[in-house]
């Protein structure tokens, strides 16, 4: 059984609304482990009344430390900690779960979007006509030359270039336009 650390953005929440989300957490990272987990308890329900936000972040990366897993709730990219806490769990090889549910139903900037892309998620247009239409990051990217097989291999984005899916197939090295970058109407594709 693996043990689930979740991070979450707390302020300005009732006790309820995070322990609803970290239902949610547990139901999620249940599904992704495939097998019931073991929940550290990151809520400070009794901490010290004078506890500065360093004193929770100080506990939080203690118990992190502790994980086989890292659930990051809605919002974790927008939360000091939270972002602290996924920086300390991605560079110490926790397992991480990203929840951007935030996007599903609102548009989100280019900026946004690609930074989504290069986490694996996959994104489009409402705008694009057509209904199958996405991108998504392509890594490991040869071709052959003269029976040869050649890995690409850039200095800044190593082997990996954005592609595009479409109704006729895949385009690699896609590019957007100006319409794209500067469009707010961007979201998450399953």
């Amino acid at each position: 059984m693996k043990k689930l650390f979740i991070s979450q953005p707390m302020k300005g929440k009732s006790d309820d609304e995070i322990l609803r989300e970290r239902e949610k957490a547990i139901q999620k990272a249940k599904e992704v482990c495939g097998e019931e987990v073991e929940v550290i308890d990151s809520f400070f329900q009794a901490a010290p009344a004078d506890a500065k936000p360093m004193w929770f972040l100080g506990k939080s990366l203690e118990l992190l430390s502790t994980a086989d897993i890292a659930y990051f709730a809605a919002g974790w990219h927008e939360a000091r900690g939270c972002k602290i806490e996924h920086e300390c769990a991605v560079e110490y090889g926790i397992d991480t779960i990203e929840d951007y549910s935030e996007y599903e139903d609102e548009g989100m900037s280019f900026g946004v979007a690609i930074e989504l892309l290069k986490k694996g998620v996959k994104v489009a247009r409402e705008g694009w006509n057509g209904k199958k239409q996405y991108i998504q990051l392509a890594t490991d990217i040869s071709y052959t030359f003269e029976d040869e097989v050649i890995n690409c291999d850039h200095e800044a984005i190593g082997n990996a270039a954005i592609a595009f899916v479409g109704t006729s197939g895949v385009q690699m090295g896609w590019l957007a336009s100006q319409a794209d970058m500067l469009a707010e109407d961007w979201v998450i594709v399953e």
